[in-house]
């Protein structure tokens, strides 16, 4: 899949806003334009990781949820939903997640949360990015294990052990989870990674010096620790385009609806990252378990492109120079849209 396909809809080549959504035929208010399917990776942040079910993203008002997995450190809202996640996942995602879930648990001491670290480096260039990855991707840094440990070599040794001396001191779990979601998408879904690829990438997605760090040590991690069976997928290529695609093109997962109050994480929707922001939206999305579903919030004629807000409601409540300021940061963009334009 390189991009979504519809009788309603195509994509097109936008004057100066790169490729968008735009109506192939006249779509009546209301009408369900695309549905996203689950992302192709994501996370749900560390601090949320007893009360959002890892297969729904259900949330109950910051309640622990009723059903945990011990072995891979999942919960979920019901058995149903921990039963789908399981049988969706297979045996080796399974053990890739125990895996992880078994180093978070003894490495607890060394977890940090680089989200919540204010920037202390600028942002990387190009150059810089380029060689702290080439430097990462030697086979002196990748440590003795770089062949990935089997599982019967594991078998063998009673439990999963691995060289610490050879591994980064700190541990990224937020970041560790959502390259291992990438990882398994990469593996399971080889032909549906051409959408992810044919994504618009952010040469410089990293915020810091700190965050280049933690992404290149927590690929490290990952090659240490994960089933042999994914060494192929779990590579400095595959862990770039998971940060490139996301920087400018994840959606926010959050309580409730698109404006919820608890932001729990984030995830990339391959199909649905092709719709262009509007400060003045005809298209609303709206979370429906681990999808989101878009649907048009008012008659949009042929010709039209199909817009949604990057601002999450909160649009309604800013001045324009707010709303362009806060693309502009989040996002990389000064916003032209109809009304910016009409009010700037």
């Amino acid at each position: 899949m390189r991009s979504p396909t519809s009788d309603l809809f195509k994509v097109e080549d936008i004057l100066d806003a790169g490729r968008g959504v735009v109506a192939s035929q006249r779509i009546p208010d209301g009408i369900l334009v695309l549905d996203s399917q689950a992302p192709a990776a994501h996370v749900i942040f560390r601090q949320y990781r007893r009360e959002v079910c890892a297969h729904c993203f259900h949330y109950d008002l910051g309640r622990t949820l009723p059903v945990r997995d011990n072995d891979t450190g999942k919960v979920f809202c019901s058995s149903q939903c921990q039963a789908t996640w399981r049988e969706n996942h297979g045996e080796l995602a399974l053990e890739a997640w125990r895996a992880l879930h078994a180093f978070l648990q003894t490495k607890s001491k060394a977890i940090v949360d680089i989200y919540s670290i204010a920037p202390l480096t600028p942002k990387p260039g190009v150059e810089q990015i380029e060689n702290k990855w080439r430097l990462v991707n030697e086979p002196a840094h990748l440590g003795p294990n770089a062949s990935l440990q089997s599982k019967d070599e594991l078998a063998m040794k009673g439990r999963r052990k691995m060289k610490q001396s050879s591994l980064p001191s700190k541990i990224y779990p937020d970041i560790l989870g959502f390259l291992t979601t990438g990882i398994l998408y990469h593996y399971s879904h080889p032909d549906a990674w051409q959408g992810v690829l044919s994504l618009a990438m952010d040469e410089t997605p990293y915020k810091s010096t700190e965050d280049l760090e933690a992404h290149c040590n927590s690929f490290l991690q990952l090659r240490q620790i994960l089933p042999h069976a994914l060494q192929s997928s779990c590579s400095t290529a595959v862990c770039r385009i998971l940060a490139d695609a996301g920087s400018h093109n994840a959606f926010g997962i959050r309580s409730g609806s698109e404006d919820g109050e608890e932001y729990m994480g984030y995830g990339l929707y391959t199909a649905a990252s092709y719709f262009n922001h509007s400060c003045s939206p005809n298209i609303t999305k709206r979370r429906v378990g681990s999808s989101w579903e878009f649907r048009t919030a008012s008659d949009v004629e042929p010709g039209e492109e199909c817009c949604i807000t990057y601002l999450g409601g909160d649009e309604k409540d800013l001045t324009v120079a707010e709303r362009r300021a806060r693309l502009k940061e989040v996002w990389g963009f000064v916003c032209m849209c109809v009304r910016c334009n009409a009010e700037g």
